[in-house]
């Protein structure tokens, strides 16, 4: 068994279910619920996938350690690219890379810098441009929404689609696990669809990151417009791409 994160958050509860009682024995847990068994059923997956891989604790901060010493300061892509499973690990454990070095006292060789109030503003220029862009590729495609109003107080989603299903517009992959969002959001839904433009990491380009969130790169919609208006939107999403490499740099 050699599942990623986002592999086992798409599995059903029957399926969780199924997997667990193989990976921890026979169980009969009914009683506690079926998100009892799902959140839990999960865990337990997740825990023999990385026993299966070799992946602890002690080896997670030994791979980091090494990554520290060889590069100075690491990313989450060089994360990624150590070792299959280290993200999912810190993910999975920690919530996010950033909790993870903050607890070993490594934040400051994460590269997860502050930028400047010039950079902000740029980026949020950006992000604007892109969630208007978004919203007329969805109206392209017949895809019916509302805009901020979800009816809950201090939530306002990029796109209701409806009442358990709300969707953000993100302008890098990343940004998402450095947000509030699916905290935030998740606990009044049932899905939530993160729309990204910029990819970071070498994970799929459409993934669940929990059971309830899914991400989904702009090109996954895209590809399903009419040939000629296909070319007209990749034109004015690379321009935002480029503007935003060019201000990250």
């Amino acid at each position: 068994m050699n599942l990623s994160l986002s592999d086992v958050n798409q599995l059903n509860l029957l399926q969780v279910v199924q997997l667990s009682s193989v990976v921890i024995g026979e169980h009969n847990s009914s009683h506690f619920g079926d998100k009892w068994l799902e959140l839990n059923g999960r865990h337990y997956i997740m825990q023999k996938i990385f026993e299966n891989v070799g992946l602890n604790f002690q080896v997670c901060d030994e791979l980091i350690d090494a990554l520290i010493l060889d590069k100075g300061k690491i990313s989450d892509e060089d994360i990624l690219r150590c070792h299959t499973h280290l993200f999912d690990f810190i993910i999975h454990y920690e919530k996010s890379v950033t909790k993870y070095m903050k607890r070993r006292s490594k934040l400051k060789k994460y590269l997860d810098y502050e930028p400047s109030k010039y950079l902000v503003l740029k980026l949020s220029k950006l992000g604007i441009e892109f969630e208007q862009l978004v919203g007329e590729i969805l109206t392209e495609l017949n895809i019916n929404y509302i805009q901020y109003d979800s009816g809950k107080r201090n939530c306002k989603p990029d796109f209701v689609f409806s009442e358990k299903h709300w969707g953000d517009a993100k302008i890098s992959e990343h940004t998402v696990f450095h947000s509030q969002t699916i905290d935030k959001y998740e606990k009044h839904i049932d899905k939530l669809t993160i729309i990204y433009l910029r990819k970071t990491s070498q994970l799929e380009w459409r993934r669940y990151v929990t059971p309830k969130t899914e991400l989904v790169h702009i090109s996954y919609f895209v590809k399903e417009l009419p040939i000629d208006k296909r070319q007209q939107f990749e034109d004015r999403l690379s321009k935002i791409e480029n503007s935003l490499i060019r201000s990250i740099k």
